[in-house]
């Protein structure tokens, strides 16, 4: 009966054993949780997590969505009953994982609500004021582990709004004590040979790498190989991780910006991205038992999309020897068929140069009359498959002197030329040469690279439907690349339905890849049809980077596509850039003006951009970090009235009091009906001026202007508006349209007088000196008649009509009394009408007693010049005169159709290079020895100066703006400036480095605005350049977007310790927006006021201190800490609002423990702290994960727990039979 019973009873034992093995018990009571009091102390081990009112989590009631509460009471610093309340905290890189006592760890809600459930997960864990606290994200909302008196004072992760919104009543702070052996039998001393009792729990089966004993090798955890290794991958693609040995696991992280990345996570699934990921960075290790962690894989996966069309890259504007190329046609094609990432290339020989030239007709197979047409066709087909297509078309081209331009013409039998008798004379050629392209139907032509060189198509003037219906692109770009949209706005306001391209117009070999520009067409296939036919749909973008991919939509409709009049418009763009870290600034520009802004920081984007409707066209301009430029063709909304005023303009830009000037208003009428203006009126300052009745009728497809003359009684600037009236088929219309003058008083204005009594050469390529002077308070006049008594500057260009001595004398009464003259001579080239310029120049030299003298010569120059030797440049400056000793040679002079100088006693200023010489074009003098000279100045008697040009320095297209900021001006406008006594242009760290008191020109983008209400600093924006930053005050200007190119004249000053510049005058330019997106940098540098004060710059860490406003109730400060243990203060200013929504929500967001990312501009403050001075909200937040779709978050249930409850039923089980066998004998 005895062992019957102990039978019985030892096989109760062992299954209850097999039972109780799928849960944990209860820790003995003899075991000790020692309080820990510090982030420090936190390590791998078991804990209880205790609050104030004695209670903790126990154990996960998943079904119920709550962890229930157990009674916990420490005694002083420890706690020796554990109730079932007993945790496994393993810590991580990024947090920790809770375990509770039966084996299951909890997690967030994945939905973006309040609640709990099973699963591995991260913790963030906050040390704060001698409490612990768990925080973590569900969907993308902030949540922090509390106790809910709702639950019965159960455990979930509730939201931080939620939190907020009632405050005091969700407690979360915890005393946490750790499990430590301290019992009277402990392990390895009276027991040797006892486990640990924690050792078979669950959670803590898996052994803890050892130490390595000194000597011994570490070994490393295999490489995580990652399936596909990166590039373009769908939406719900599966990625793989693997690696070599069973035991190692494997973790990895996901970033959107390759920069902040969520906590690492175990790998359990394969991962997939969601639909809109657009630019995903993925980086995976493994840690195997005993091991070190293993090398961190990076991959950059990109989303693939599948437009409607195929993007191809390529170039359509070359030349060959069968025109003024070098090489041969079939040379061209088969090395732009090898060039790299080149789909697609054109040639586009001058239809002067074939041979039997004037016999071909358009619409007339030229192969049987010209072997070089032939030719071209022939070698084009012969590289055309698959993979590349050769086309061949002809550039029809008008001499410079013409100014009508040059056209390319592809798809057509034949060719017309400038020497046929209908395209010869410039009254009619154009128009000429429009008809007869619209005889070819199928052909595609390209306005080419329009300015004042090669010509403009007379201004764009003569479109027609047709003639539209037959040109459908425009070149953008110069032979340099460098991206001009004047003449495509100009082109696009005139009526032209054209696309961008940007081509490298080859004359000396490297054909497709002479430079990074490309064409882009949006085609179904890789044919020439395909081709020719999105090139006549317009379908085509320009870029400066050989492998940007832009996909446009506005209303669903290509770029390129013509819809009806719509008043909503709805874009979007696809980007991708393979090869660069980001896309950049993303412009939206509508009837030539900028109306919306993107900043792409990734490689790759999928962007909605809700614009204004009412535009007649829309266009993206991209401008990537790198300076790259992309310029897609537009969506145009046809049915807008194309009718308006064209310009306001005044015929002087330093208009005086009291002194007369002429207004001019010119209407455009570019519909096929008339516009029958009733009235004009002039209003100044408000108030109507003048005032004309029945001015005239702009008639369909025409202008109609006139001139107000008026003299204002006031100084300063002054606001003028022009207002016309009338009518279209009897309905009425109103225009109007602005501009702003600053009237001087007489004695602040210094005047230029420019000589046109003698048919000069020159004096209306003058607008941009005029431009640069006018912002000085220096007026630029032409004088016809007598010399102006007041003028402080005399520019006297190339003559077509003699001096006569009448003239002479006045010139040299003029430089007798301190007066400064500046002469600029002309090639020997342009004197075949019988009069020498440099021999009149000359003769004004010899009567001011001067010895400089200017060659009878042509500056000439194979090598610098290129295709036209004339057009001299240098870098070679006198660095020891005040005037050029601070150009840079990246600073070029240039001098276009000019001659030398001969130095006498004068003092040279620029040279050409080593191969710029003096060539006698003419034929009626002598060449000039090499290193010529090209400007020069002498210092006369009485205090006068002269300045001797070979040519017109000061011309239009020599001192163009610099198409980006970033840009220095051109050594002519250097000089210019300089002569002209005004500031030169300094970076903002010079300025910043410069001396207190002084007065600097600086440049830059604005990091801060005016745009915003609750996101303005008090009279201060901030600007930016790639040197440094600094704030403008007081700023009492207009509106300024964030972005704004702005030139600044003011004086250094320091208020509080920060570098500011007081201004004195500013301008915003002309140029595309750019929004500066700084890179987190460590909060150390982000702090360091003398290498970065003024600068936009962005810190992230994790919150160690927040201060509030006096009700508690708005964040207003914040302490950030980053992993190198270095602090940064967020300063929020009073009416500092989120740009979005106009409050100031962070209390929501920003908690001590959590980590946050800030942006702002360093700043002194009142104590001389440096602190980031936030300009929005917005910009401060907290670090959202990446979406990425993981399958569940549970873990897959583990078998081990099973088997050792079968291990031991099975050991009952032979137990049992031995006993029951004794029992039977």
């Amino acid at each position: 009966m005895l062992r019957k019973l102990v039978a019985e009873g030892l096989l109760s034992v062992m299954l209850a054993a097999a039972l109780f093995s799928l849960f944990r018990l209860p820790v003995e009571a003899e075991t000790v949780y020692r309080e820990i009091t510090g982030m420090e102390e936190l390590t791998d081990g078991r804990y209880v997590l205790i609050m104030s009112q004695d209670i903790a989590p126990g154990t996960l009631a998943e079904e119920e969505g709550v962890i229930s509460a157990v009674a916990l009471t420490a005694v002083g610093d420890t706690v020796t009953g554990t109730a079932g309340g007993e945790w496994d905290l393993t810590v991580t890189k990024n947090g920790v994982i809770l375990t509770d006592a039966h084996g299951v760890s909890v997690a967030p809600m994945e939905d973006g609500a309040s609640g709990i459930t099973a699963g591995t997960y991260e913790w963030q864990v906050s040390w704060e004021d001698g409490y612990f606290s768990f925080h973590g994200v569900s969907g993308e909302e902030p949540v922090t582990l509390v106790s809910d008196p709702d639950l019965e004072n159960g455990f979930c992760a509730h939201l931080d709004t939620e939190i907020a919104d009632a405050e005091g009543y969700y407690l979360g702070i915890f005393t946490l004590y750790r499990c430590t052996e301290v019992q009277d039998d402990e392990p390895g001393q009276d027991n040797p040979g006892q486990d640990d009792p924690g050792q078979d729990e669950p959670g803590q089966d898996d052994p803890k790498p050892e130490e390595p004993k000194p000597g011994e090798d570490v070994k490393t955890s295999p490489k995580v190989i990652v399936s596909p290794e990166g590039g373009e991958i769908g939406a719900g693609e599966e990625i793989t991780l693997t690696c070599e040995g069973e035991s190692a696991k494997i973790y990895f992280a996901v970033s959107a910006d390759g920069v902040n990345y969520q906590p690492d996570m175990p790998y359990t699934a394969p991962i997939c991205f969601e639909k809109g990921f657009a630019a995903a960075y993925l980086k995976a290790y493994s840690k195997a038992e005993g091991c070190e962690p293993g090398e961190v894989t990076q991959a950059v996966f990109t989303e693939k999309f599948t437009p409607d069309w195929n993007v191809y890259f390529g170039q359509l504007h070359a030349h060959t020897n069968l025109s003024d190329g070098d090489g041969s046609v079939e040379e061209a094609f088969d090395y732009a068929s090898k060039a790299e990432n080149l789909d697609f290339f054109a040639v586009t020989d001058h239809s002067d140069s074939f041979d039997n030239a004037d016999a071909g007709a358009i619409d007339t197979d030229g192969a049987g009359i010209s072997t070089g047409w032939a030719a071209g066709k022939q070698a084009a087909a012969s590289v055309t498959n698959e993979d590349f297509v050769g086309l061949f078309g002809f550039e029809m081209t008008w001499p410079e002197d013409k100014q009508l331009g040059h056209i390319s013409t592809f798809n057509s039998p034949g060719w017309q030329t400038r020497d046929q008798a209908d395209f010869e004379n410039v009254p009619t050629a154009l128009e000429h040469y429009y008809k007869a392209l619209t005889t070819v139907p199928g052909s595609v032509s390209q306005f080419n690279h329009p300015d004042t060189i090669h010509g403009d198509f007379e201004r764009f003037d003569h479109y027609s439907p047709e003639y539209d219906e037959a040109i459908s692109l425009l070149e953008i770009a110069g032979e340099d690349g460098t991206v001009d949209c004047e003449y495509y706005h100009l082109a696009l306001d005139k009526g032209w339905h054209v696309a961008p391209t940007n081509n490298q117009n080859n004359h000396n070999g490297q054909w497709g890849d002479a430079s990074r520009a490309r064409t882009v067409i949006l085609a179904e296939t890789l044919t020439e049809e395909a081709l020719y036919d999105a090139m006549k749909d317009r379908r085509v973008y320009a870029t400066q980077d050989s492998d940007l991919t832009v996909y446009y939509t506005l209303n669903g409709a290509v770029m390129g596509s013509i819809l009806p009049k719509s008043e909503e418009a709805e874009i979007t763009v696809f980007l991708s850039d393979p090869t660069d870290e980001a896309i950049g600034n993303v412009e939206v520009v509508a009837d030539g003006r900028t109306v919306l802004t993107e900043q792409v920081g990734t490689p790759a984007q999928m962007l909605e951009l809700p614009v204004s409707g009412g535009y007649s066209y829309y266009y993206l301009r991209i401008t990537q970090p790198d300076g790259d430029v992309a310029v897609t063709a537009p969506v145009w909304m046809d049915g807008y009235d194309d009718i308006g005023i064209g310009s306001f303009t005044s015929d002087t830009l330093t208009p005086v009091r009291d002194e007369e000037i002429k207004l001019t208003v010119e209407l455009y009428n570019d519909e096929p009906v008339d516009f029958i203006v009733e009235s004009l009126k002039l209003y100044a300052g408000g108030k109507e001026v003048c005032a004309v009745s029945d001015p005239g009728t702009a008639a369909g497809m025409g202008t109609l202007s006139h001139t107000f003359s008026y003299a204002h009684r006031e100084y300063g600037m002054t606001g003028f508006r022009v207002e016309a009236v009338g009518s279209v088929n009897g309905e009425s219309r109103t225009y109007d349209k602005t501009l702003s003058l600053s009237f001087h008083v007489p004695e602040q204005v210094k005047h230029i007088a420019v000589d046109a009594s003698h048919d000069n050469y020159g004096t209306d390529k003058l607008n941009r000196l005029a431009e640069i002077a006018a912002r000085n308070s220096i007026s630029v006049k032409n004088f016809e008649t007598e010399l102006p008594e007041n003028s402080d500057l005399l520019l006297i260009t190339a003559p077509s009509k003699p001096f006569d001595e009448e003239f002479v004398e006045k010139v040299r009464t003029f430089v007798e009394n301190g007066g400064t003259v500046i002469l600029c001579g002309q090639a020997d080239i342009g004197d075949l009408s019988g009069l020498h310029t440099s021999g009149e120049l000359n003769r004004l030299l010899e009567a001011m007693g001067a010895t400089v003298r200017l060659n009878d010569d042509t500056a000439w120059d194979e090598e610098g010049g290129g295709n036209t030797p004339d057009a001299v440049s240098s870098d070679v400056f006198n660095p020891g005169d005040d005037l050029t000793k601070s150009l840079k040679p990246e600073q070029a002079y240039t001098q276009r159709a000019g001659c030398t100088v001969n130095l006498g006693k004068g003092t040279w200023l620029v040279k050409g290079r080593s191969t710029t010489h003096g060539v006698d074009a003419d034929g009626d003098g002598q060449d000039t020895g090499e290193n010529a000279v090209l400007l020069a100045c002498e210092e006369l008697a009485n205090g006068g100066k002269v300045y001797v040009s070979g040519g017109l320095f000061l011309a239009d297209d020599a001192m163009k703006e610099p198409d980006n900021i970033r840009k220095r001006v051109s050594g002519n406008q250097g000089i210019v400036e300089a002569v002209l006594g005004i500031e030169p242009l300094v970076t903002i760290d010079e300025m910043r480095s410069g001396g207190d008191g002084e007065v600097f020109r600086i440049r830059g983008w604005a990091t801060s605005g005016t745009s915003h209400p609750g996101n303005i600093f008090p009279n201060t924006i901030y600007l930016q350049d790639d040197t440094g930053g600094v704030a403008l005050v007081p700023f009492t200007g207009g509106e300024v977007q964030v972005g704004t190119p702005i030139e600044a004249v003011g004086q250094k000053e320091i208020c509080d310790g920060n570098v500011v510049l007081k201004i004195i005058e500013y301008e915003v330019l002309g140029k595309p927006l750019y929004n500066y997106t700084p890179e987190t940098t460590p909060n150390k540098t982000a702090m360091d006021y003398e290498a970065n004060g003024g600068r936009l710059m962005q810190v992230e860490g994790k919150v160690t201190k927040v201060t509030y406003t006096d009700d508690k109730k708005v964040v207003s400060r914040i302490t950030l800490k980053d992993g190198n243990g270095d602090f940064a203060e967020i300063l929020i200013e009073k009416g500092i609002v989120s740009g979005a929504d106009g409050k100031n929500d962070l209390a929501s967001q920003v908690k001590e423990g959590r980590t946050v990312r800030a942006i702002g501009i360093l700043h002194l403050d009142g104590n001389g702290t440096p602190v980031l001075r936030v300009r929005n909200c917005d910009e401060v937040v907290y670090v959202p994960p990446v979406p990425v779709s993981l399958g569940s978050r549970r873990n897959p249930r583990t078998g081990d727990l099973i088997w050792i409850a079968v291990g031991v039923m099975v050991l009952s089980g032979i137990g049992l039979a031995v006993l029951l066998r004794k029992r039977k004998r």
